[in-house]
């Protein structure tokens, strides 16, 4: 590696991937809207086929504006390559799918996105692939259901919607030691609040419809790694084609420009609305690793340059969430999260309506669970929403 130094993250979030001077001056990168690119001659085609020469055939293969967008995303990451995927479910598959044949096993920590769940219990085991559950996040009931089938120990750090942070240096030991792989769904942290490919993780997931993105226009997800991961990666999406299209690159371009000026405004207000509910009586539990008493606060100081703009939390009475979701005036009522826009909901009826009772209890999600998403508004306001939310639960 270069000893020159580096461009810090908000300049390459504005920067990386794209030069002007390569696309005819255009301080912003051009969309090419393109299916089709055409070659001079066949040596050329050919050549461009086999990697031997720079350039475009088609836009399933490679198009040059979603390539701009993944070495983006792979500048934040600090990673060598990123894959764009239709969707972050689809970023998901992708990045299991060549590391997984029938008959091998997957270990999966339990406190993980609904979707996500859903694919290891409907999609997986018709592939022939288990799935072994570990009892909680720490390291020791991981390590309990690993095996000599287990190829991919799959985690999601911080989670959604308890907000838990997992020791991944600790899962990144055991994954070496099993000769498998630790792939992260590293959604919620986002590079910069934490880069798990620096703490041993081999492949990083995201929704990037959600922080990268920002501005909720846009289903795109993305895997991030070593080249050598993501080469075969990318080989089995273009056969399967779950592609990004060019137009939808660009928004994310666009969005990442301002990603790391919009994470510090959503580490800033989930502090502070984290503190003002922790201070409210009618509230028993708020989940927000930058709390001295969350579970993983110790972990997530270690682990993380900063804390998130989601949280979420219960009420002593449990039968006023529902209320207190209503009552919100400022805070739409939605399943996402990462936008400049705050959202609240319930995730037993949004991120989680698709697992069943039992498992959602088990996971710790009430149904008088309430999360927040915060976004970019000023949070006084933010505040002065939820305080009035929370006057009628009498």
């Amino acid at each position: 590696m270069s000893d020159a130094p580096r461009d810090r993250i908000a300049t390459r979030a504005v920067h990386a991937g794209f030069a002007p001077a390569e696309n005819l001056g255009a301080v912003t990168p051009p969309i090419y809207q393109s299916a089709t690119f055409i070659s001079a001659n066949t040596e050329e085609l050919e050549e461009i086929n086999e990697g031997k020469r720079r350039g475009f055939v088609y836009s399933r293969i490679r198009n040059p504006t979603v390539l701009a967008a993944e070495q983006r995303i792979a500048a934040l990451e600090e990673a060598e390559s990123a894959v764009l995927f239709a969707s972050g479910m689809a970023a998901v598959a992708g990045a299991l799918a060549p590391f997984l044949c029938a008959g091998d096993e997957l270990v999966a920590l339990p406190d993980i996105y609904g979707g996500t769940i859903r694919h290891f219990n409907d999609i997986l085991p018709r592939q022939g692939v288990s799935v072994r559950w570990a009892a909680s996040l720490a390291p020791e009931d991981v390590e309990a259901c690993i095996t000599e089938k287990t190829k991919i120990i799959y985690a999601e750090t911080p989670t959604n919607p308890l907000v838990r942070v997992v020791d991944l240096p600790a899962l990144s030991e055991l994954a070496r030691k099993a000769g498998a792989k630790l792939i992260v769904d590293g959604t919620l942290g986002g590079p910069m609040n934490q880069r798990p490919l620096q703490l041993g993780v081999d492949l990083v997931t995201h929704s990037a419809s959600k922080y990268l993105n920002g501005h909720g226009d846009l289903i795109v997800g993305t895997v991030v790694g070593s080249r050598k991961l993501t080469r075969e990666i990318r080989s089995l999406q273009q056969a399967a084609g779950a592609i990004m299209d060019p137009h939808g690159a660009w928004l994310l371009m666009r969005g990442m420009a301002t990603y790391p000026l919009r994470m510090a405004q959503h580490n800033r207000a989930g502090l502070e609305v984290a503190r003002f509910l922790a201070a409210d009586p009618r509230v028993s539990k708020v989940h927000y690793p930058g709390l001295p008493d969350h579970l993983d606060h110790e972990l997530a100081k270690r682990q993380m340059s900063g804390f998130g703009g989601l949280l979420s939390f219960e009420l002593k009475d449990p039968g006023h969430a529902r209320h207190v979701v209503d009552a919100t005036r400022l805070f739409g009522i939605g399943p996402s999260i990462g936008g400049v826009e705050s959202l609240i909901s319930q995730p037993g009826n949004t991120s989680h309506h698709s697992v069943p009772l039992e498992r959602r209890r088990e996971m710790g999600i009430s149904d008088g669970l309430v999360r927040i998403s915060l976004g970019i508004e000023d949070i006084e306001d933010l505040i002065a929403d939820l305080s009035q939310a929370l006057e009628g639960c009498k």
